[in-house]
């Protein structure tokens, strides 16, 4: 089947969106990194509208993704609903954080934006999950968008955090979470494959190369290195970064390619 490129992008961009979202919301329950929080807040929003906007590219005629949004249903209006809302909280954070608002306040939309990075990175895969097409109808799918976008995104918090110059506890506790990204990637994305069947046949190398490998093991291992070696965040986060991106848009483009070497078990061209 051929990659919906559209798709792939935009998932992959907003879904690292909100999961650094996710990742500035925490420390707002820990306060280890405040110099970078209110930045962290602001370049989420703008991987959240980016993602939005290629994902209309997908349709031949983006005025009618109003009339879509018009109706509530499952797949685009969800996906937009909680990705507005997601957008939302972070500009309300970065308003809170601003004006020193009371801490209340601030933690209430935290805890919000923490639940909304899996949640709305599930929701794009699951949308997916349909019947007629075998090798996405399985829970392993979601749960690989979610894992490969929490890879990316943890990655892209540690790497601010290092290029604001946060002291170590901050940088240390990063790299844990980097560490946690890399293996809900590694873990979601054995799931996947191996209900899937993609992770034999045709398709292995991607999978075990690209996705596990590169997407998954690659970031925990950079996430460690952070946590044993703080002073050297910043290269380690860029690398984890890089690896989580690659391992994200991958496991997508896997989605599409598997179904295609699945089907055709079944002698069906697509």
């Amino acid at each position: 089947m051929e990659i919906q490129w559209s798709l792939v992008l935009f998932t992959a961009i907003a879904g690292t969106g909100s999961w650094l979202l996710g990742c500035a919301c925490i420390d707002e329950f820990k306060g280890m990194a405040k110099k970078t929080t209110s930045l962290a807040a602001i370049v989420a929003i703008v991987l959240l509208i980016a993602g939005g906007i290629v994902s209309a590219t997908h349709l031949s005629h983006v005025d009618r993704m109003f009339g879509v949004l018009a109706h509530p249903a499952p797949g685009i209006f969800l996906e937009a609903l909680l990705l507005g809302i997601d957008a939302l909280i972070g500009l309300i954070l970065v308003l809170l954080w601003k004006r020193d608002a009371s801490a209340g306040a601030r933690k209430a939309f935290a805890a919000l934006g923490v639940i909304m990075a899996p949640v709305f990175s599930f929701s794009c895969g699951f949308s997916y999950m349909m019947s007629s097409q075998l090798a996405w109808n399985n829970i392993g799918l979601p749960l690989g968008y979610l894992g490969t976008a929490a890879a990316a995104g943890c990655a892209l918090w540690a790497l601010l955090c290092a290029y604001r110059g946060e002291a170590e506890e901050a940088l240390v506790f990063a790299g844990w979470e980097t560490v946690l990204g890399g293996a809900l990637a590694v873990v979601f994305a054995l799931v996947f494959g191996m209900v899937s069947g993609v992770s034999a046949g045709a398709q292995a190398p991607l999978f075990w190369g690209a996705v596990v490998l590169v997407g998954g093991v690659a970031p925990l291992a950079c996430g460690v290195a952070i946590t044993r070696k703080p002073a050297s965040a910043l290269a380690f986060a860029g690398l984890a970064l890089a690896c989580g991106c690659v391992g994200a848009i991958a496991f997508r483009c896997l989605m599409w390619l598997g179904s295609d070497a699945l089907m055709a078990l079944f002698g069906v061209t697509l």
